[in-house]
C-alpha cells in the first residue's frame, strides 16, 4: 500500500469522527447543555427529539472524541518516526495548547485542543516502550477510568434547590442571549472556563488511554492495510461486533431503569463501537461503495484543525447573532448538523484545490518551524 492511499484512509477517519463530534459538540452551541450537565439535569424531551436523543446516547456520545484521540496518537507517532525532534514537538504542542486555550477562553468551554496538546507531552514517555507495553498501559488506563466512574455513580446524587437552578439558568440564558461579548466572555472565565480547566486530571486518563493505542497502531504498522493487519484488524472488528451489541443493549435499558448507570454504560460501549467504526472503515474502504461514500470526508480530514475551530466560532456567532439561542430543538438541531457539516466539506474541498492545508493547520506549522510554510499552491500548468 502505498504512503498516499495511507494518509487518505487516516484522513477518512478523522473526517468521519468530525461529523460525529459535531453531532454532539451541536447541542452546546445553541442550548445551555453545560449548566443543565453542571447541576445535573437531564432536558425533558418528546415525540421525535425524545429518539434523536435516545440515538445520540447511544450510537455517537462517546464514540467520536476516542477515535480523534486515538489518531492524534498515531499522528504523534508518524511525525516522530520521520526524526525523533523532541523540542520540535514540543513548540508545536506548547502552540496547540495557546491555539486551545484560546478557543475555550473566547469562544466555546468545550474545547479540546487544551487537553490534547498537555496529554501528548506524556506520549514521549512511551515512544521506546514496546508495543505490548503500550496496549497494555492503554486499556489498563481505561480500566482505571471506568472503574473511578463505576465507584462515582453509586456515590449520593447532588440535591439542588429548583430555585438555585432556575437563578443560574435565567443569568446564563441572558449573558448568552442578550449580554454584548466582553460580558460574555467574562461571564463564561467563572462559569465555564476555570470549572473546566479543573477537570483535566479527570479527562486526561481517557485521552492518554486512546493517544497510547493510537500509538500501538503506529508502532505496529497496522495504519497500513497489508494482508496481514487486514488479518488483525478482522480478528478486532469480529470482538467488537460481539462486545459492543452487550452494551449497546445495556444501555438503551439504563434510559429506563437505570438512569445512574447511563454514564458508566455509554462510555463502555464507546470502546466497543469505535473499534467497529474504525475497523468496518479500515476493512471495507476498497469496496466501490464504500469508498463512494466516504472519500470525500478526507477533504474535511485533512483540514481537522481549522474545521473542529470553525464549527463553534461560526455556530455559536450564528445561534446569538440571529436570536436562535434555546430556541432550536434536538430534530432541527440534527439536521442543522447534516447541513453545516456539507458545507465544510464543499469548501474544504474548493479550499485545498488552491491551497496546502487549512488556514490554522498553516498557522501552526508556521509558528512550529519559525518560517512560513508554502501556503497557496501553484495552479499554473
Amino acid at each position: 500500500m502505498k504512503a498516499q492511499e495511507r494518509i487518505v484512509l487516516i484522513d477518512v477517519i478523522r473526517g468521519f469522527a468530525l461529523l460525529g463530534i459535531l453531532f454532539i459538540n451541536m447541542k452546546s452551541y445553541y442550548s445551555p447543555a453545560f449548566i443543565q450537565s453542571l447541576y445535573g439535569i437531564t432536558p425533558n424531551v418528546k415525540g421525535i427529539d425524545k429518539i434523536i436523543h435516545i440515538f445520540y446516547q447511544t450510537f455517537i456520545q462517546m464514540k467520536f472524541y476516542p477515535i480523534f484521540s486515538l489518531l492524534f496518537g498515531l499522528s504523534f507517532y508518524l511525525f516522530l518516526s520521520k526524526g525523533f525532534h523532541v523540542i520540535l514537538y514540543t513548540r508545536r504542542m506548547m502552540i496547540l495548547f495557546f491555539i486551545g486555550l484560546i478557543h475555550l477562553i473566547f469562544i466555546w468551554y468545550g474545547d479540546i485542543l487544551h487537553v490534547y496538546a498537555l496529554t501528548s507531552i506524556l506520549l514521549l514517555l512511551f515512544y521506546q516502550v514496546s508495543s505490548k507495553s503500550i496496549l497494555y498501559w492503554g486499556f489498563a488506563l481505561l480500566g482505571v477510568y471506568h472503574v473511578f466512574i463505576s465507584w462515582n455513580s453509586y456515590l449520593p446524587t447532588f440535591i439542588i434547590e429548583k430555585n438555585e437552578y432556575s437563578d443560574m439558568l435565567s443569568t446564563y440564558l441572558s449573558i448568552y442571549k442578550q449580554g454584548s461579548y466582553f460580558e460574555w466572555v467574562l461571564y463564561r472565565m467563572n462559569i465555564e472556563v476555570i470549572p473546566v480547566l479543573l477537570q483535566f486530571p479527570f479527562i486526561f486518563v481517557p485521552v492518554l488511554a486512546w493517544f497510547l493505542l493510537g500509538l500501538y497502531i503506529g508502532k505496529e504498522g497496522i495504519y497500513e492495510r497489508t494482508p496481514s493487519n487486514l488479518i488483525r484488524v478482522k480478528l478486532w472488528w469480529k470482538i467488537s461486533l460481539i462486545v459492543a451489541p452487550v452494551f449497546l443493549s445495556l444501555s438503551l435499558l439504563a434510559h429506563i431503569f437505570l438512569p445512574d448507570t447511563l454514564y458508566l454504560l455509554s462510555s463502555l460501549s464507546g470502546i466497543g463501537l469505535t473499534i467497529l467504526y474504525i475497523t468496518s472503515i479500515y476493512i471495507f474502504f476498497d469496496h466501490q461503495f464504500v469508498k463512494k461514500v466516504l472519500y470525500p470526508l478526507r477533504y474535511v480530514g485533512r483540514m481537522s484543525l481549522s474545521n473542529y475551530l470553525f464549527q463553534s466560532i461560526f455556530l455559536i456567532s450564528f445561534f446569538r447573532i440571529f436570536d436562535l439561542y434555546n430556541n432550536i430543538s434536538l430534530s432541527e438541531g440534527f439536521i442543522i448538523t447534516i447541513l453545516f457539516f456539507l458545507i465544510q466539506l464543499i469548501v474544504s474541498k474548493y479550499w485545498l484545490a488552491y491551497f496546502h492545508q487549512g488556514p490554522i493547520e498553516w498557522i501552526w506549522r508556521s509558528l512550529s518551524i519559525k518560517k512560513f510554510s508554502p501556503f497557496i499552491k501553484n495552479t499554473e500548468k
